[in-house]
């Protein structure tokens, strides 16, 4: 698509009518150059083309709405308005290329007014021949499928617009939504929603449970899909962060090593004195805490613990007897009292009860006579013997040693501390050392969210797996099971098919980006072969770049100006990469960058940009030097000059008088 002539009756401060040629007879003049003051109609001048070719759709509606019809109004010129004037219009026209063959195309977009209410006329002219209504709806819209309203913004390159994306670290978000459009993905992806759509509205009825439990599972394999990009974004996101406060924190260093000198060795000798003392703190205070939690109570009652051990060994003599009297029965006492062959006694039961009983009283003391109280087990006497013995060996000044001397190091830490405050105060370091602190802390911080990122995207991956594998596992059986493929099986396939595609696609496509991108780039960039490679994720559009050493070279590093200049190479080398054929149109462009940007962007890119170039400008933009380097290139050149007495526009056939004026001037 190449623009030849747009007509403006009526637009916004375009009173009357105005014609503005843009036609470009050779690929070595290809810029229109546009000059104005801000508010001067270029912003206007830019909406109205898109207006004339998209209608609607450049504002986001479907259709001629009340929305559509008030943002309409408002760009219509008020003193025609007020005027009653009825007739408001954009007329463009543009050559394309179709089969080998370049046609002439006409798009008349007007409005009448009448009684406040606007109607629409849109009229399409090919080789001057109006198109009836059937062919007018198929051409327009088979113009938004091949150059959508997003795709026309992206030749547009609006200065603010790229510096807001450079400022908010919006890079590979812009890039992301620009290889949709650029390379035609976007139209893979409402395929696969179309069909997505279609298998969700037989669902009810016409699914069998099988493909029931398949869409389930494609579902449930998309939302973990989006998570795990998010996910790697918000990883990359992180680790950018990481990597540049490292970079920072390592400059800070780098500056308090070279500047502190002396400074550094003595404040370093405090602070390995001061690690000394509370690695013997911390150790102090652990022993202590470990006596107070454990044996301390024991301590305290040490006379009571000793009384429960003397009674438990005592109840160890009346279990003895208690388990002696239970062993000793009647049958074994008379097989006892059988054997004393000395007694002439007669053997009887009040026998057998005297015996038993001298017994119990030969091991039982009748002076302390035992009440039962613990019955403790086997372990547990041991426990209380154990724990007795270990309150026996315990000295309380050992302990309270402890305690005197933490207290008697933490004085001193207290003063070696002072000393480095002091050290760091008289040696102005303190900022610097506050910065070093803060974004120590900082990155500790982020590399634990990391970390945890990094075990969440793990679980889902191994999730994802589990359900790939489940759904591959039912879709060959329900094809196994199905003899003729029905429209839920062949949806799925179109829809994998579609992803696989659209997948290696954008791989192909960001490696020709690459490439043509980094020689975009080496050209733009003031410091020559400074980047070697630039590499683009294809996940996450992440842009890193790396230098002939194959080392890294972090973005943060790049100057704003810097950060424009590897933006307009990436999207340019995009479009090449595209083989798309459209006008590009810089606003404003050059306002940020410095004067070697602007040098280089405008000799090296410029021309680069394939049939047409429109830039938009102000006269401390483009000024009589960047002029005369333009100039060799121009083929058509115009001022917007706001007259504020009779609020309309004046177009001027050359820009701010540059050409008659002269450099020397």
């Amino acid at each position: 698509m190449k623009f030849n002539k747009v007509m403006l009756n009526n637009i916004g401060a375009y009173k009357g009518v105005h014609e503005i040629d843009l036609s470009v007879d050779s690929p070595l003049q290809n810029v229109i150059l546009f000059g104005g003051e801000n508010g001067a109609g270029k912003t206007t001048f830019l909406n109205s083309i898109r207006l004339a070719l998209f209608g609607s759709y450049a504002f986001g509606f479907r259709t001629e709405n009340d929305a559509y019809y008030r943002r309409v109004k408002s760009l219509l010129n008020k003193n025609a308005v007020s005027q009653n004037e009825s007739l408001y219009q954009i007329i463009i026209e543009y050559s394309e290329v179709e089969n080998y063959k370049r046609n002439e195309y006409k798009f008349i977009r007007r409005w009448k007014l009448q009684k406040e209410k606007l109607k629409e006329d849109f009229l399409i002219l090919k080789n001057d021949h109006y198109l009836n209504d059937s062919e007018k709806e198929l051409y327009h819209s088979k113009l938004k499928e091949t150059v959508p309203p997003q795709l026309f913004d992206l030749c547009l390159f609006d200065g603010e617009e790229i510096s807001r994306i450079v400022n908010d670290n919006r890079l590979s978000e812009y890039l992301r939504a620009s290889a949709k459009v650029m390379f035609n993905l976007n139209l893979f992806e409402n395929l696969e929603g179309d069909l997505h759509q279609l298998i969700k509205q037989n669902k009810a009825h016409d699914l069998s449970k099988e493909e029931n439990e398949i869409l389930e599972l494609n579902e449930a394999i998309e939302a973990l899909e989006n998570n795990l990009k998010e996910s790697t974004q918000t990883q990359e996101y992180l680790f950018e962060q990481i990597t540049n406060i490292q970079e920072k924190l390592s400059e800070l260093k780098r500056d308090f090593n070279t500047h502190g000198g002396l400074v550094k060795d003595k404040r370093e000798q405090f602070l390995k004195e001061v690690n000394s003392i509370e690695s013997i703190r911390t150790k102090n205070m652990d022993e202590v805490r470990n006596f107070i939690s454990t044996l301390l109570p024991f301590y305290m009652n040490r006379s009571l613990l000793a009384d429960v051990k003397k009674q438990m060994e005592q109840e160890k003599s009346l279990e003895a007897v208690e388990h002696l009297s239970n062993l000793l029965t009647p049958k074994k006492l008379d097989y006892l009292l059988k054997k004393l062959i000395e007694s002439n006694l007669p053997i009887n039961d009040d026998l057998q009860d005297k015996l038993l009983n001298g017994l119990l009283e030969v091991i039982t003391d009748d002076d302390n006579p035992v009440i039962s109280i613990h019955k403790a087990s086997f372990s547990q006497r041991i426990e209380i013997e154990n724990t007795h013995t270990n309150v026996s060996k315990i000295s309380s000044g050992y302990y309270l040693e402890k305690i005197k001397e933490n207290q008697d190091l933490l004085k001193k830490s207290h003063e070696l501390r002072k000393k480095i405050e002091l050290n760091d105060q008289t040696t102005d370091f303190k900022e610097i050392l506050e910065n070093i602190q803060q974004m120590t802390k900082e990155i500790t911080i982020l590399t634990g969210e990391l970390e945890q990122k990094k075990l969440i995207h793990n679980e889902m991956e191994i999730e994802l797996d589990r359900l790939e594998t489940e759904k591959i596992t039912k879709q060959n059986k329900l094809v196994d099971s199905n003899k003729v493929q029905n429209t839920f099986l062949i949806s799925s396939q179109v829809i994998e098919l579609s992803k696989h595609f659209r997948k290696t696609q954008q791989q192909k496509k960001l490696q020709q980006v690459q490439i043509e991108a980094t020689k975009m780039l080496n050209s733009l960039m003031r410091k020559r072969d400074y980047v070697s490679r630039v590499i683009i994720n294809e996940e996450t559009f992440e842009v890193r770049l790396f230098n002939s050493s194959n080392e890294e070279l972090y973005k943060d590093s790049l100057s704003s100006g810097e950060k424009e200049i590897l933006l307009l190479s990436v999207v340019w080398a995009m479009f090449k990469s595209s083989g798309r054929r459209l006008p590009f149109i810089f606003d404003t462009l050059l306002g940020r960058l410095d004067k070697t940007h602007k040098l280089t962007v405008l000799t090296q890119l410029i021309p680069a940009c394939g049939e047409q170039v429109i830039i938009l400008s102000t006269d401390s933009e483009i000024d009589r030097a960047n002029y005369e380097l333009l100039k060799p290139r121009i083929a058509k050149e115009y001022t917007l000059e706001f007259l504020t007495n009779e609020e309309k526009v004046k177009i001027h056939n050359e820009y701010f008088m540059f050409s008659q004026m002269g450099v020397s001037q």
